[in-house]
């Protein structure tokens, strides 16, 4: 009975480590059509894109289930368009979110974009998503003429 157990057991052990890790792949891109994907941008189409994505593909395995991701994006915009997606953001009503800039200073970021976020008014503290993905794990830090967002799942 014993060997039987240990055979299960190693039978188990060596189908476990046969099977397919999930499969993370991350993506820097300036292609605004791969972003729309992941992004709405039917209300404010920006002039153009920067992100990274990571995606964690949970489709496969014994226990398959939604794949995850991580992104972090600048949307370029010009003045009209930016104009109206500030006024927007300003005469919605809801909690102060609290977020950080640290958490929107991206390590890929151009300097001078790290710069203009380092300049931030002191008491602001980012946007809730309205339109972008409405991901309750979606952030956006408004800069000029520019969205940072970050936006993630569990």
């Amino acid at each position: 009975m014993k060997n039987l157990m240990a055979i299960a057991a190693a039978t188990l052990l060596i189908a476990s480590c046969n099977e397919k890790d999930n499969k993370t792949e991350t993506v820097t891109s300036k292609d605004i059509t791969k972003l729309k994907k992941q992004l709405n941008f039917k209300p404010a189409q920006p002039d153009s894109v920067q992100y990274k994505l990571t995606i964690n593909n949970n489709s496969f395995g014994t226990v398959p289930g939604p794949s995850d991701y991580y992104l972090e994006a600048v949307l370029y915009y010009n003045d009209s368009i930016f104009k109206r997606i500030k006024e927007e953001y300003n005469n919605v009503d809801y909690n102060d979110p609290g977020f950080k800039k640290e958490a929107f200073d991206f390590k890929w970021l151009p300097e001078s974009i790290k710069n203009e976020l380092n300049t931030s008014p002191e008491n602001y503290s980012g946007h809730p998503d309205l339109f972008y993905n409405r991901n309750r794990n979606t952030q956006l830090w408004l800069l000029k003429n520019k969205v940072l967002i970050l936006s993630y799942t569990n």
